[in-house]
Formats: C-alpha cells, sequence, structure tokens
C-alpha cells in the first residue's frame, strides 16, 4: 500500500489512501476490501466506521453487507441491544470526509430519551412528530 497522504475535509478524495482516518492512527481490522477505525468523533461508545479500499458499488456493497454482519452477530450476542448503520453521502448530506464510509454505530437500551432516536430525527425539517 502507498504512504499515507490525508486530505482536509470537504475536499474530494480519489485514492482510499487520502483519506484523513489514516492520520488517527492504525485500524482496528482490515482486510483486501475494507478496513474498519474507530470514529475519533464518536457519537455513542463502540462507534466505527468500515471503509471501503476502492470506492465503487462492488466494494462499497460488501463492505456494509459486513459491517451489517457485525453489528447483527454482536446484538446477537447481547453485547449490543441495536445499531444504527448508514452513510452521509454528498456535502448536502453531512458527508466530510469525501470516500465512502460507513458507519455502525452501537446502541442500547436507555442510551437516550424516549422517541429521541431513529433514522426520522436525521433530517432537521423532517416531519417525525406523527412516528414518536
Amino acid at each position: 500500500m502507498s504512504q499515507f497522504n490525508p486530505k482536509n475535509l470537504r475536499v474530494p478524495i480519489n485514492r482510499y489512501e487520502e483519506a484523513t482516518w489514516h492520520a488517527n492512527g492504525k485500524a482496528e481490522w482490515e482486510n483486501e476490501i475494507y478496513s474498519v477505525w474507530m470514529d475519533k468523533f464518536p457519537v455513542a461508545p463502540g462507534h466505527l466506521l468500515w471503509i471501503p479500499k476502492v470506492n465503487d458499488k462492488v466494494h462499497i456493497r460488501i463492505t456494509y453487507g459486513d459491517a451489517f454482519e457485525h453489528g447483527d452477530d454482536l446484538v446477537k450476542a447481547g453485547q449490543w441491544d441495536g445499531f444504527n448503520i448508514g452513510q452521509n453521502i454528498g456535502l448536502a448530506a453531512g458527508q466530510t470526509v469525501l470516500w465512502p464510509h460507513i458507519h455502525l454505530i452501537p446502541r442500547f437500551k436507555g442510551d437516550c430519551a424516549p422517541g429521541r432516536n431513529g433514522i426520522r430525527l436525521a433530517h432537521p425539517n423532517g416531519d417525525h412528530k406523527g412516528y414518536y
């Protein structure tokens, strides 16, 4: 693998090696398809970033699938009560590191006030009042 050359936030990234998480130390684990990092600014303890090494649909699909499987395994093992998984795609969606990456965020009973979680609250102007 070539030398890491991290770019700044909100700057287009052309290669995996340019992404900013490389300045944060070392991946938790990796394979030829993706690497997994602790999020530098976690929304919950154990917040992981799953990063495909190639920006294409095949690598993203495999990475997303493995992230889901990891979260599901931890729920089944009783280590997590649930999880949020997803991506911010594009500046308008809040993406700051402009390389595909999947957030896997563990969730636990009582980790936030009732009715203050879930994907419907991700959009500040979303009409979620009928759901919570």
